[in-house]
């Protein structure tokens, strides 16, 4: 089986494609499946069953010299005493404002490259680097938020550069979970933002605190991304009152 999956290891290698423990872990339990159903009756009995452990993946790669590379990826670094000033301000202005934890939400994006491979790989004991290849970059953007109690998440907000994906033809956009937007960079823009808060975001805090019996003073935390308009509570109580 473990001859096997070299085989396949290194197909994916010169294919560009990346491997993990998971994926590896899952193939090998595939190869033996088939060993097993392609054993002659006169086998001494059924192969053995298998579970694909961490154990069994330390002991395969010291077996064959099989060794993690990083494909790409960026180091980041966050200032820890600022974060510890804001999270002594942010405390003060919960307590201030007298803010229950169900209206206290927290919005932010994630792109979601859907089509990208693993950052790391699994490459052959023989190779130190792997072959360059393109990675492949479509992505999406949603914007997802909830209350720190966590029983109140807003529909995300999902940004696409196509209008109308192929995979959506025969489903309508006001069915989706998501409210499905398009630009050409699929990037969460300033006016999409604005028109996620009085449009998905309103309603559903204000139906959930009336039916919670709670105040309709919330408090939305959110970062300084260039989508997010400083005048943002302005726009939404003039929205709210038209």
């Amino acid at each position: 089986m473990e001859t096997l999956l070299l085989v396949w290891i290194n197909e994916k290698q010169m294919a560009g494609d990346s491997v993990g423990e998971a994926i590896i872990c899952e193939k090998a339990r595939r190869v033996l499946e088939k060993l097993g159903a392609k054993a002659p009756s006169t086998s001494t009995g059924p192969v053995k069953e298998f579970f694909g452990t961490k154990e069994w993946f330390t002991g395969f790669r010291k077996r064959t010299g099989l060794h993690s590379v990083l494909r790409h990826g960026e180091a980041g670094s966050g200032d820890r005493d600022s974060a510890e000033q804001h999270r002594e301000k942010f405390r003060k202005t919960i307590e201030e404002g007298g803010f229950l934890s169900q209206q206290v939400f927290n919005c932010d994006e994630t792109g979601l490259f859907w089509k990208r491979m693993p950052h790391r790989t699994y490459i052959m004991k023989e190779d130190t680097t792997l072959p360059g290849h393109k990675p492949m970059k479509d992505q999406l953007t949603l914007l997802f938020c909830a209350n720190v109690s966590g029983d109140c998440k807003v529909k995300p907000l999902l940004v696409y550069h196509s209008e109308n994906p192929r995979a959506f033809k025969t489903i309508r956009k006001n069915r989706l979970r998501v409210l499905l937007c398009s630009n050409h960079k699929a990037w969460v823009t300033r006016s999409l933002f604005s028109d996620w808060v009085p449009v998905v975001f309103g309603p559903t805090v204000h139906d959930y605190l009336r039916e919670k019996d709670l105040s309709q003073n919330v408090l939305l935390v959110m970062d300084n991304a260039p989508a997010h308009p400083p005048n943002l509570m302005e726009e939404f109580q003039m929205s709210s009152v038209s």
